[in-house]
């Protein structure tokens, strides 16, 4: 969020606001605000003006300390997690943009609300809203003769009596004006409620004076500051909920890692930490969403990209913080029903939060129709490459831009239209000769192998370079690329194979005379690859093989197979495993097809009889292939967490949509923009994951197994959504036409399915998450 010179300021902050916070106990200042005990709240109210948090968005100039949305989102994301429950957002956040803006047109006015957030003694309340679902400062029917103000306000939080109220009304000319009043002086009637874990008040005015006879702002610049100040409030109100859903989780870890039943901590259960990851998953969804908001409202960035943005980030969090808090009162059981938990509060403070400034609903509505408008105004990025560019040079020397535009540029010469991804196979797979050929293309022209150091071949690229690689050959169409060769037999005999094999082998696989595939799974097997039985018996210079392999993936394109296999037994059975390379035209070895629920046979079974292979040709030492077999998991994470399976099938359901004349089915068109709100913040998050493994220079740790998780389940969702707007259609197994839009209904859901088996199940994904992110206990 900040620049490094920034860094020690954000620590400095942080760690004072975690030792200030954490001291305060929250269930029994709850219990005195809700007896009525204010003087309570304005102490402490006191307490953080001296702490310089009520003036942190303030000018130096004017006693503040001159920072930005940025450092009041964390100290909102602090309150949040250990449940401060004071009105910074309503009561700072949206007055200091007030107030910076009104330095500009009535200072002396300005200055006098200033000082009220540099010594705390009275609060200050931001009295706009008028009716329920009001997003914008229109139909003000609060109004001023320029000396008092008369009329309605409603949803004001924490309003009392020794407040200062910054009142939104229009004059006599119908211009939108700023005012203050006393809400302790005449004419000001205020109800209060409790709403959340303080208060929220309608507001009568009947001829209220205005402090200071004058209003802070007035007409276009009025309404411009009213409306920065209410973003900067959502999204400091985001940051908040985030903060309070962590609280909230680390609450609940916390108490299911000590509770025991059936005699084991209730936190080793998989369903319990299945929920904790998806906890989990949210938050850090949320978290990247107002992040990349905050960045959009301080760069000033296109007007509707922010305003979606503030949206998202509200929306999501909002989400995060009802789900973490309901799930969190399940798994305390009968204790997160008594108030004396403090789990309840979290609950209390999301109900009240999420609807604030308005609601998950309004906000996930507001963001689904500026997406359709960025969609439909040709905003999205340019479908085709500007100017044609000059080959030659190191691609590592190349600026990233300059290497995207390269990229660009040959993929839309070279790569065959007859081969993209399309409406009717939006995920197809290159297979055989048509996957050959397109690789050993690449290879001819210097395109192959991004990740291979040069001295094997490859392009040497940056993990960054690397994922530009990934984005623009996704955004060509081309085809899905599965190439077990490059991506994972290659890095691991660079690491772990003798110079006569990296020798051998490597430059094959880059020119395709070796064409790989990988033998793990073994029936009964499934995703615990340790209890493997597929057994190597050394026989002098040889090994024999017999066993099974299964879900094979395109094992009848290959002509050869890297394999784990059993040749010993010891206590732990990720030992006495080795790692084979096997040609597949030996004698013994029997490959069958198996038809996939798509209609597909790109899984095979590979039966061994027998099989003879050279010792030679074992990778690392005896018995330690599990060592060898787990060196790409973590990139392998990575790339298989790319949105684009999701991008692509959310296209089509955008396609369907048209073609099937839904444009104006309200259902429809909400659960079209909550998934691509879904697929927005995942869009951050990967991008996130990847920005840091390409910063610490290290493979993705456990972290990156929620990419998987997530998106494969997103994919499925949004297959799920085509099918069900589909009707009929639904049913047709194979090519239908759909208005103007020819496509396979049945074939994209099906392809979905096994997106959340392959390469570690989701439920595997979860456990490794539970365990080694989370820290929460393994079953005894």
């Amino acid at each position: 969020m900040a620049s490094q010179t920034d860094e020690s300021i954000l620590t400095m902050l942080r760690d004072s606001a975690k030792d200030y916070l954490s001291s305060l106990d929250p269930i029994s200042r709850f219990a005195r605000r809700s007896g009525g005990d204010s003087d309570n709240d304005l102490s402490c109210w006191k307490e953080i003006a001296e702490l310089g948090w009520l003036a942190l968005m303030l000018p130096e100039s004017i006693e503040g300390s001159g920072l930005e949305l940025s450092e009041a989102c964390l100290l909102a994301e602090l309150m949040g997690e250990f449940q401060f429950g004071e009105p910074f957002v309503e009561a700072c956040v949206l007055p200091s943009v007030i107030v910076r803006h009104a330095l500009e047109d009535n200072e002396e006015g300005a200055l006098e609300i200033a000082k009220h957030l540099i010594d705390g003694h009275r609060r200050l309340a931001f009295a706009w809203q008028e009716e329920p679902g009001q997003y914008f400062v229109e139909n003000i029917s609060t109004i001023t003769d320029d000396k008092s103000v008369s009329g309605r306000k409603r949803f004001v939080a924490n309003a009392f009596d020794d407040s200062i109220l910054l009142v939104v009304v229009k004059n006599e000319a119908q211009n939108i004006e700023l005012v203050a009043v006393d809400a302790s002086g005449p004419g000001v009637e205020i109800h209060s409620r409790p709403f959340g874990l303080g208060c929220q008040a309608e507001i009568t005015f009947s001829s209220a004076p205005i402090l200071g006879g004058s209003p802070l702002l007035s007409g276009a610049h009025a309404c411009a500051a009213i409306e920065r100040a209410l973003d900067a409030g959502r999204l400091a109100l985001a940051a908040q909920m985030t903060g309070a859903a962590r609280g909230c989780l680390n609450k609940t870890l916390a108490y299911v890692g000590q509770r025991e039943q059936f005699d084991r901590a209730i936190g080793s259960f998989q369903t319990v930490q299945h929920r904790c990851v998806d906890m989990f998953i949210e938050i850090r969804l949320a978290s990247e969403s107002w992040q990349n908001a905050v960045r959009c409202y301080l760069n000033n960035a296109d007007a509707d990209e922010t305003q979606a943005a503030i949206s998202r980030a509200k929306a999501r969090s909002g989400k995060a913080a009802m789900m973490v808090a309901k799930q969190s009162v399940q798994l305390h059981g009968a204790m997160g029903f008594a108030e004396e938990t403090g789990v309840g509060l979290y609950l209390r403070a999301a109900m009240a939060d999420s609807a604030s400034l308005g609601s998950v609903h309004e906000h996930q509505r507001r963001f689904s129709e500026l997406y359709r408008r960025h969609k439909t105004s040709g905003m999205e990025e340019g479908s085709g490459p500007e100017n044609k560019t000059e080959e030659g040079g190191d691609p590592r020397e190349w600026s990233d831009e300059a290497f995207r535009q390269r990229l660009r540029v040959w993929l839309n010469e070279y790569y065959p239209k007859q081969l993209k991804q399309n409406d009717r196979r939006p995920f197809l797979r290159l297979r055989g000769e048509d996957l050959n050929e397109w690789l050993r293309l690449l290879n001819d022209h210097g395109w192959r192998a991004p990740a291979w150091p040069q001295e094997y071949g490859g392009m040497g690229l940056s993990f960054s370079k690397q994922r530009i690689y990934q984005e623009e050959m996704e955004r060509a169409a081309v085809g899905r690329i599965i190439d077990t060769g490059e991506s994972q037999l290659g890095p691991t005999l660079m690491k772990w194979g003798t110079r006569e094999q990296r020798e051998h082998y490597l430059p094959r696989i880059l020119d395709c005379t070796d064409v790989w595939c990988q033998g793990y799974s073994e029936p009964g097997s499934g995703s615990d690859l340790a209890s493997l039985r597929t057994k190597a018996v050394r026989d002098g210079n040889e090994f024999v093989v017999n066993g099974q392999k299964i879900w094979t993936t395109h094992a009848t394109d290959a002509t050869h197979i890297f394999t784990l296999v059993r040749t010993g037994n010891f206590d732990k059975k990720q030992q006495g495993i080795s790692f084979l390379l096997i040609d597949l035209s030996s004698p013994g070895i029997d490959i069958r097809p198996i038809d996939n629920i798509a209609g597909e046979d790109e899984f095979c079974e590979v039966f061994f009889d027998d099989v003879r292979v050279p010792a030679e040709n074992l990778v690392g030492e005896l018995h330690e292939g599990w060592t060898v077999a787990k060196t790409l998991l973590g990139h392998e994470r990575i790339w298989l967490g790319s949105a684009a399976m999701a991008k692509t099938a959310l296209d089509l359901a955008e396609r369907l949509v048209k073609q099937r004349g839904l444009g104006d089915d309200v259902g429809v068109q909400d659960r079209l923009g909550e998934l691509a709100g879904d697929l927005y913040d995942y869009q951050l998050l990967y991008a996130s994951i990847c920005d840091a493994v390409a910063e610490s220079g290290e493979a993705p740790g456990p972290e990156a197994s929620m990419l998987k998780v997530y998106v494969g389940e997103l994919q499925q969702r949004i297959t799920e959504f085509s099918h069900a707007i589909s009707g009929e259609y639904g049913g047709v197994v194979g090519d239908v036409r759909i208005g103007e839009l020819e496509t396979d209904i049945h074939w994209p859901l099906m392809m979905a399915r096994p997106v959340t088996i392959y390469a570690g199940a989701n439920e595997i994904q979860r456990d490794i998450l539970a365990k080694a992110v989370l820290g929460m206990p393994r079953a005894k």
